[in-house]
């Protein structure tokens, strides 16, 4: 359907409504009351022309005409549930054009007055395919960060090992080189071969987690830490409770806001789930005065955040290896979280420490450079 067939199209059964929805600059469409449930009475020029449909192939249907066939139609049921209940309310739906092309719309539902008459609504669509490519897009670019800080963790680790490992084949080299026997001779060169493959395997990952370099600059540790758990409390199970303090005149840090914000969700992630999504998580500043010899740069001081909650606690084995990759406490937990963070903290030139008691919760302590 072409923009100037839309722009021409007039809803039926004409009158004040009908001419008001036709000037109306988003796409719109009123609901009815039938038998069968809320159906579409008229749909204006704007929705015609954002959907690509004719107002035949609309007008009479149910408001799920305009459902994407290929979509989650699950999602639809909050909406049939408001529409039941004549509540107003917002819904974000993946819709579909007429040529079969899809498109995330957020529906604005209104019931429209008039308590003598049938049930009737005004729905507004407004196309946000555009901010959901984006927020894909922003968590994709996330879930690629996280996955090169925990390469990056994991051949150091392994990096570790392997000179271990290496050091010990060169002592059998010089001990047992001229020795005659196959089998010896034999294990020598195949633990060369395989350490030599090793070490270049570890260099590779090395070099693909090192692209991803973190762009340190001065941040209001507390506005930064506000902000992101303004962005993080709505994903956090109903039953937690979180606290902010900030205390007055922390100087600036030195990191990056974006990998803080990170490093923030999966230390919530852990506690939730240490406190079984149900507790209280509190978050504190704190600055540390120039001089502390346990800074790298005692010169400059450094300011640093502590996340606590009340769950089960760590053992004094598990809290000895908790920064390790996979190491968890649950049998589905994801056993990376704090790895990733380590990884994170040392790419800013920060550190992570935590304090923890069986029965007594845990602290996670995250300490940054000031920029001073």
């Amino acid at each position: 359907m072409s923009r100037t067939d839309a722009v021409r199209a007039r809803p039926p059964n004409g009158g004040p409504e009908t001419d008001l929805l036709v000037l109306l600059p988003l796409p719109t469409l009123i609901l009815d009351e039938a038998e069968a449930g809320p159906t579409i009475a008229s749909a204006n020029p704007a929705l015609l022309a954002l959907t690509g449909r004719g107002e035949a192939e609309l007008v009479g249907q149910p408001i799920e005409a305009l459902a994407c066939r290929h979509g989650d139609h699950a999602g639809w049921a909050p909406l049939r549930e408001a529409l039941a209940r004549g509540e107003t309310g917002r819904f974000e739906l993946l819709l579909a054009r007429g040529d079969g092309a899809s498109f995330w719309g957020e529906i604005h539902l209104a019931a429209l007055p008039g308590a003598d008459e049938a049930p009737r609504f005004l729905s507004q669509i407004v196309d946000v395919t555009r901010r959901r490519d984006a927020e894909d897009a922003l968590a994709l670019s996330r879930q690629r960060e996280a996955l090169g800080l925990l390469t990056n963790s994991v051949a150091h680790e392994f990096n570790n090992f392997l000179q271990i490992l290496i050091g010990y084949i060169d002592g059998l080299k010089r001990r047992l080189g001229d020795r005659p026997e196959p089998f010896i001779q034999r294990a020598i060169t195949r633990s060369t071969e395989a350490s030599e493959r090793a070490a270049v395997l570890t260099r590779q990952l090395l070099a693909h987690s090192r692209r991803i370099a973190p762009d340190l600059r001065s941040v209001d540790l507390g506005a930064a830490v506000q902000a992101g758990l303004d962005r993080l409390r709505p994903s956090l199970p109903s039953g937690i409770d979180l606290d902010l303090s900030i205390p007055d005149g922390l100087p600036p840090a030195l990191c990056n806001p974006i990998q803080l914000e990170l490093a923030l969700g999966h230390i919530l992630t852990n506690a939730c789930e240490a406190m079984a999504g149900r507790g209280r998580i509190r978050v504190a500043l704190f600055a540390v005065e120039p001089g502390d010899r346990s800074l790298q740069r005692p010169e400059a001081g450094a300011v640093g955040l502590t996340v606590s909650d009340n769950g089960h606690g760590l053992s004094p084995e598990m809290l000895s290896r908790a920064l390790a990759p996979f190491a968890t406490t649950r049998e589905s937990g994801r056993g990376a979280g704090l790895a990733i963070v380590h990884g994170l903290m040392k790419r800013q030139n920060g550190t992570i420490s935590i304090e923890s008691r069986p029965g007594e919760g845990a602290t996670v302590r995250l300490v940054f450079p000031a920029a001073r």
